[in-house]
């Protein structure tokens, strides 16, 4: 009886054994196979908080960004806690191996995920009050189909981290100026290879796919930036197509980069640069199917209207399904949105005035007020704002409706407005967008995505340039802080990210 029960053991665990060594086997994007081998439904993430009493679990928010292969390099989204700790989210995109920063609100609980099929999470919140977690450790488990990917490609990060320090600070110094640029590059990556043979020797080779595949994408971006800067012309084949197995940060950037390449430098003639449409059928017979797709979903404006005319046009041109399905994705959520700013623009029609600052064009309902800037110089405007709020705390927000850094900002400048309203402090939210390579109704548009609350001002380019010149700044976005008192502080922000409550309580003394 003992010898048959330990023998059912082995056939149980030896099964179980093996899966968890076996190496992954994916496809690549790239494959003219994919469409026939990929996997046919969105991953869903699933979790739960254990150890946790119910105001602790009302507290929590969860946050992550999602990588894109389509639109925004990244999508952040914020996601609640059910009442018995559990929570659930899915891909919105079909996409092999996705990655996924994930924080568990305001405790110290950082991972990276990759979604493929389905991931189960448990954070042990008992646990994470003692400790922080990185990527992975004590307090932080997985379950499901993608259990062994995410063990193993969050270890590669810690162990990246720890053995390969020296890498990426060099290489954020390369400069595609340098003469010896490919040379140092090169050297940096043979560091970086030989980091990764050391993990599959410690660790095995469950991801050696994806941790090459996204290692070769990120030595290739790097070589494209320096191509395009010195504007040097390679043949398509010259090792600039790698195979892809998951959408990381790494791999975005090399098809953004990618994109760049061929519409800059490649691209035959600069007189029909700006022709999305011939520029699409350039890639279509250059680049093998999969790519050609892949490139052409790159195409990207800021204003959705726009956007959503480019990926209408550029549907048809797709050859394959799985690049169809997910840019319908695009153009459904993308509809949607138009719907809805439609929706907030017409409901509130507003009668045009005249205000100390500007005309006053619109009123939407989320508290925000939209006016066309008649000031002349940037001091008559700064001094016609300090006017029209004494004694209050003013920030001031210079952006641009195409300035990435300036929209990821928005959502943290948003929830402060409504802080410091909630809490009755003199503050204004004043928000002054330029109208260099921009126009009024995209500015208006951007405002309406956003529902961004507070005072926006669309200022002539002259006028932001003189303010710049003010503060002593030169760059998007821009954040100046005006006190009660009319001191001019153009130092107390960096990132409205890191601007609480607090910090507005100690700039209004």
């Amino acid at each position: 009886m003992k010898v048959y029960f330990i023998a059912l053991l082995l056939t149980l665990w030896l099964p179980c054994m093996l899966y968890a060594q076996k190496d992954l086997e994916p496809i690549s994007l790239t494959d003219e196979s994919y469409d026939q081998l990929s996997k046919k439904q969105l991953a869903k993430v699933t979790g739960k908080i254990i150890n946790a009493n119910q105001e602790e679990l009302s507290k929590i928010q969860i946050q992550y960004s999602i990588v894109n292969l389509i639109g925004t390099h990244q999508s952040k989204a914020t996601i609640p806690v059910n009442a018995d700790g559990t929570f659930e989210f899915r891909q919105t995109h079909n996409l092999p191996y996705q990655q996924v920063w994930f924080n568990l609100g305001d405790y110290d609980a950082y991972t990276c995920l990759y979604l493929h099929e389905d991931l189960e999470l448990i954070f042990d919140l008992e646990k994470l009050k003692k400790n922080k977690v990185y990527m992975i450790g004590d307090g932080i488990s997985f379950a499901g189909k993608d259990a062994e990917v995410n063990r193993q490609m969050n270890e590669y990060i810690l162990f990246d981290k720890k053995n390969n320090p020296d890498f990426y600070k060099p290489l954020r110094k390369l400069d595609p100026k340098d003469p010896q640029f490919q040379q140092k590059l090169d050297s940096l990556f043979t560091i970086q290879r030989n980091t990764n043979t050391a993990f599959y020797k410690a660790y095995g080779t469950t991801c050696k796919p994806l941790i090459d595949a996204a290692t070769n994408a990120q030595y290739t971006y790097r070589l494209l930036d320096y191509y395009m800067q010195n504007k040097i012309n390679k043949e398509i084949g010259d090792g600039l197509l790698i195979p892809i197995y998951s959408i990381s940060n790494e791999v975005s950037d090399y098809y953004r980069f990618l994109h760049y390449y061929t519409k800059y430098v490649l691209y035959p003639d600069n007189a029909s640069r700006g022709d999305f449409v011939k520029v699409s059928d350039y890639i279509t017979k250059t680049f093998p199917e999969n790519y050609a797709d892949i490139l052409n979903l790159k195409f990207d404006d800021d204003d959705i209207q726009t956007q959503n005319t480019i990926y209408s046009t550029l549907l048809p041109k797709l050859k394959s399904a799985w690049a169809k399905d997910n840019l319908n994705i695009e153009i459904e959520n993308l509809t949607a949105k138009q719907a809805k700013l439609k929706d907030i623009l017409d409901s509130t029609p507003t009668e045009s005035k005249q205000t100390p600052f500007g005309t006053l064009i619109k009123e939407l309902p989320f508290d925000a007020a939209l006016l066309l800037n008649n000031t002349k110089t940037g001091a008559e405007l700064l001094q016609t704002i300090k006017a029209k709020y004494p004694n209050k705390l003013i920030l001031l927000d210079i952006w641009a409706t195409w300035c990435g850094p300036c929209l990821d900002q928005m959502p943290y400048s948003k929830k402060l407005h409504h802080q410091a309203k909630e809490a009755k402090l003199p503050v204004e939210f004043i928000y002054l967008c330029t109208d260099a390579s921009s126009n009024q109704q995209k500015w208006i548009n951007k405002v309406a995505e956003l529902e961004q609350p507070g005072t926006h001002l669309f200022v002539a380019n002259t006028v932001i340039s003189e303010l710049f010149t003010l503060f002593n700044r030169s760059g998007f976005p821009t954040y100046v802080v005006v006190k009660p008192n009319g001191e001019i502080d153009t130092k107390a922000i960096s990132w409205m990210s890191a601007v609480t409550l607090e910090n507005l309580k100690e700039m209004m003394k």
